[in-house]
């Protein structure tokens, strides 16, 4: 069963996690304008704070969807309110889940529990494709797909479930200032998560993958190699001894996979100029780029 507490609709699942028409009497999600916040009950089993905003434009006609996925400091309502203005001028829902410690270790949440977990129905990716199933069921999400951002941790999270699921109903998901990647390559000395190496991933799973629309985004000035949050691992070294340079790394490999599989690549670099590690400029970049908002 998946149910939704707080001000948000109750619905429930059948048991291969479809949706199904049993609705409790409860206000949907997205029932008002501006910033709520609300709680989610997923199957995995987890109980997911859940901060959601929408705009006034978004208040008689359903609108698309933004979903945000917060850094390291797990803060939901920042990831939010980093997008609200960009909302306001671009007539976009926002939903942000809050991935708590107690419950989301770095394995779980950034890693999203693929590492020697076979079942992808335990997989914490899943949980984004079921949360967007309830949104749906508010009637305010315009068409059948989600766009999703995710800054630092949340970034590392997002472009991990773009690789291991590619089926996701995501219409573009744009990574800004991951600490570390998992690089789009099947095999070498580095395992999952620093490679897709011991996952279920094939060739079609990752010709997938770099088939969907990402958007790679770094900032100019996050090149900081002793910044206090920037993961250390020799696995992450490796890659780089910053975020900026990480990311070029990772997509130099998605270059050099997507001319061996024979697809065309649809990630692109994105460079922000004056921006280090914040979300609040990460946001306002992807804004420019996913919407149009300037």
């Amino acid at each position: 069963m998946l149910r939704l507490i707080g001000t948000l609709a109750v619905v429930v699942l059948a048991p291969g996690f479809g949706l199904s028409s049993a609705f409790a009497e409860t206000p949907p999600l997205f029932a008002g304008t501006g910033p709520a916040e609300s709680s989610y009950v997923d199957p995995l089993p987890a109980t997911v704070a859940v901060s959601t905003y929408a705009p006034p434009a978004c208040a008689a006609k359903p609108c698309p969807l933004l979903i945000a996925i917060h850094g390291m400091g797990r803060n939901a309502r920042g990831a939010r309110d980093a997008w609200k203005t960009a909302a306001d001028r671009g007539g976009f829902l926002v939903l942000a889940p809050r991935f708590d410690k107690e419950q989301f270790s770095s394995r779980r949440f950034q890693q999203g529990n693929v590492r020697g977990e076979p079942d992808k129905a335990k997989w914490t990716f899943g949980l984004i494709e079921r949360l967007f199933d309830v949104a749906r069921a508010s009637g305010r999400v315009a068409g059948g797909s989600y766009t999703i951002f995710g800054h630092s941790a949340g970034a590392q999270f997002v472009h991990r479930m773009v690789m291991l699921m590619p089926d996701a109903r995501i219409a573009t998901a744009a990574v800004a200032n991951a600490g570390y990647y998992t690089l789009p390559v099947l095999a070498g000395e580095r395992a999952y998560p620093y490679s897709l190496k011991g996952t279920p991933a094939v060739d079609a799973t990752l010709a997938a993958a770099l088939s969907k629309p990402m958007l790679v985004m770094l900032g100019d000035r996050d090149t900081d190699p002793d910044h206090p949050q920037l993961n250390k691992s020799r696995g992450a070294e490796e890659q780089g001894p910053t975020r900026f340079a990480r990311g070029e790394h990772f997509m130099a490999a998605a270059r050099d996979e997507a001319r061996r599989l024979g697809v065309t690549l649809r990630w692109r670099e994105v460079v922000v100029p004056g921006v280090a590690h914040q979300q609040s400029g990460m946001a306002e970049a992807a804004g420019a780029e996913l919407f149009g908002v300037r």
